[in-house]
C-alpha cells in the first residue's frame, strides 16, 4: 500500500525475497523532463539528498530509494550481489515509474544504476554516473579492507578517520570547495552512526570486494555522463574515465576544486551539469568543470584524453 507522507510525495514500502525496503517519489507537476532516479552511495539514504533533490525538482520529479542494506531498509548479507540490488531497484521502478526515466548513480550506487540500465535500456533516457569505477583497483581494495578490519575490531575513531581519508582529499596542495564544512558534516554523521548502521556499511563493503567487476552483458548504448571531482582519492578520475570507455556513447569530465564528495562540495554545479546532460543541452564552456571528453562517438568538439585536467595530488600513482 502506498503511504502519502507529504504534499506531492509518496513513500512506497516493498519487499524482495523477504528483505523489506522502500522508495519515494516527489512529484513535480510542471516537469520539463523525465523523472530523475537517484541511487546513492554508502551513507546516502532516500530522504537525505537535500539541496541536490531540491534543485533537481525545479526540472523534474525525483525518485529516491533505500535498497536493502541502506538507510531504514533491512540489512542485506554480503553474499547477495549487485544483481539482487538491481532486481530490487527494478521492482520499485516498475511500480512507481513504468516509463522512461533519467538515472543518476553516485559512488556505490553507480554500479546498481549501471546494471539496471544495462538490463532495461528501453526504460532509460540517459544515465549519469558520479564517482564510479569499472573495477576495484588495488588502491580501492586496500582502503576497503582496512575499513573492514577497523569496523570489525570496533576501533571506532580509526574507522571514522579512515572513512574520511577515503572520501576527502585533505592535501594542502590543492583547493577543495567547502572542505572544512563538508569534513565537519561528515564527521558528525559518522559519529552518529549506530552499530546497526556500521554493520550495514561493512556488509556493503564486503559485497564490493566479493563482486568487484562490472557485470558482463550488452554494452550500455544510451547516452552516458561520467563525472567525478578532479581530486577524488577513491574513484579517481582515471578509474572514472575507464568506466566511461565501457559505454558506447559517453562523456567524461571532472569538476574543479572537488573530490569524491562532489555533490556536497559543489551541489549547484553538480546538479547543473547533470540537468544539462539529461535535457540534452550543450556541456561546452562550463567554467566549473574541465573540458568534456566525448567517448565512443564523433563529436564536433575536440576532447583529448588529458582534457586540460590537472593532476590530483590525492590520486595514487598508476591510477
Amino acid at each position: 500500500m502506498t503511504t502519502h507522507t507529504a504534499f506531492r510525495e509518496e513513500v512506497i514500502p516493498l519487499s524482495c525475497d523477504g528483505y523489506a525496503y522502500s522508495g519515494r517519489i516527489v512529484h513535480q507537476p510542471n516537469a520539463r523532463m523525465a523523472p530523475i532516479v537517484l541511487v546513492g552511495g554508502a551513507f546516502q539514504h532516500q530522504g537525505a539528498w537535500g539541496r541536490v533533490e531540491q534543485s533537481f525538482l525545479e526540472a523534474a520529479s525525483v525518485i529516491t530509494v533505500d535498497l536493502p542494506g541502506w538507510g531504514a531498509a533491512d540489512p542485506l548479507p554480503a553474499h547477495y550481489g549487485f544483481d539482487f540490488l538491481t532486481r530490487a531497484l527494478d521492482r520499485f521502478l516498475s511500480e512507481v515509474a513504468p516509463y522512461p526515466v533519467n538515472v543518476a548513480g553516485t559512488s556505490y550506487g553507480s554500479a546498481i544504476a549501471y546494471q539496471w540500465v544495462q538490463r532495461h535500456p528501453e526504460r532509460v533516457e540517459r544515465l549519469a554516473l558520479i564517482g564510479t569505477m569499472a573495477h576495484v583497483s588495488d588502491h580501492v581494495r586496500a582502503r576497503v579492507e582496512r575499513l573492514l578490519r577497523l569496523g570489525e575490531q570496533g576501533r571506532r575513531a580509526e574507522f571514522e578517520s579512515g572513512v574520511l581519508d577515503s572520501m576527502v582529499c585533505s592535501s594542502p596542495l590543492v583547493t577543495v570547495t567547502r572542505r572544512p564544512t563538508v569534513i565537519r558534516a561528515l564527521s558528525r554523521a559518522l559519529s552518529e552512526l549506530s552499530p546497526h548502521d556500521i554493520a550495514k556499511f561493512l556488509d556493503n563493503s564486503r559485497r564490493l570486494l566479493d563482486h568487484p567487476d562490472a557485470p558482463g552483458g550488452p554494452t550500455v548504448r544510451v547516452p552516458v555522463l561520467v563525472a567525478t571531482g578532479e581530486h577524488d582519492p577513491l574513484t579517481t578520475p582515471a578509474l572514472s574515465r575507464e568506466a566511461a570507455h565501457q559505454c558506447a556513447d559517453a562523456r567524461f569530465t571532472t569538476l574543479k576544486d572537488a573530490d569524491h564528495l562532489v555533490h556536497l562540495e559543489r551541489p549547484t554545479e553538480t546538479v547543473d551539469l547533470v540537468t544539462r546532460f539529461f535535457a540534452g543541452e550543450s556541456l561546452g564552456g562550463l567554467d566549473y568543470c574541465h573540458p568534456v571528453e566525448y567517448i565512443g562517438r564523433r563529436s564536433p568538439v575536440p576532447a583529448p584524453r588529458t582534457g586540460g585536467e590537472r593532476q590530483s595530488s590525492c590520486a595514487p600513482e598508476g591510477s
